[in-house]
């Protein structure tokens, strides 16, 4: 526990936690881009229809950035009422951290197969990706809110908050169930879940107004 004189200052504990899951989030969104080429126009060819040959790399690159992009926006979230922190929780940041990283290359899995006779396997491991994301982010809030390491003016914000990321896990792994039998429904669903949770503060709030 970091101390500032003789004041025990928690909002200190988590900000390295914090500033290292920014990091390899940004590092992680950045590789997205890698999976896509500058295409070769060939002669007679014109620039915008060697482009949308390159439509699955986009649309892989677009799904992974919104991944990321909402799972950091609720890493963000939970870390604005979590303020203390254990070996445990750490590691269990380090496991959605892991997912995280791991989101690139099943994301290049999906752009290099989604056209292919194996594009029902890419999908498979893209949303079993997705399934982990969820059942980490779930873990990292339920252990943090069971442990009293929350903060909040509201009991009811916090028992929102768990019913939202305890979803969160049941979902993303209904997903990948779904992926193994319809790749539209399975879309379908991913595009409900980044709804929900793109604003997870008014989702919470949503919550609770719902149960007074």
């Amino acid at each position: 526990m970091e101390t500032t004189g003789n004041k025990y200052d928690p909002a200190k504990e988590t900000s390295r936690i914090e500033a290292f899951s920014d990091a390899v989030f940004a590092i992680a969104i950045t590789l997205l881009i890698l999976d896509i080429h500058v295409p070769e126009v060939k002669a007679n060819e014109s620039l915008l229809k060697s482009l949308a040959a390159e439509w699955a790399s986009i649309l892989a690159l677009l799904i992974g950035f919104f991944t990321l992009l909402i799972c950091w926006i609720n890493h963000h979230y939970m870390f604005q009422i979590i303020h203390q922190s254990n070996s445990m929780l750490l590691l269990l940041n380090g496991f959605k951290l892991l997912v995280v990283t791991l989101t690139p290359f099943a994301t290049a899995l999906l752009s290099k197969h989604i056209q292919t006779e194996w594009k029902e396997a890419a999908v498979n491991i893209y949303c079993f990706n997705f399934a982990l994301m969820g059942i980490a982010m779930t873990s990292v809030w339920c252990y943090a809110n069971a442990k009293g390491f929350t903060r909040s003016s509201s009991a009811k914000l916090l028992k929102a908050t768990t019913r939202l990321y305890i979803f969160a896990g049941i979902f993303s792994g209904l997903i990948w169930i779904v992926s193994f039998f319809s790749i539209m429904a399975c879309l379908f669903l991913s595009a409900i879940m980044f709804l929900i949770f793109i604003f997870p503060k008014q989702t919470v709030t949503g919550l609770v107004n719902r149960s007074k």
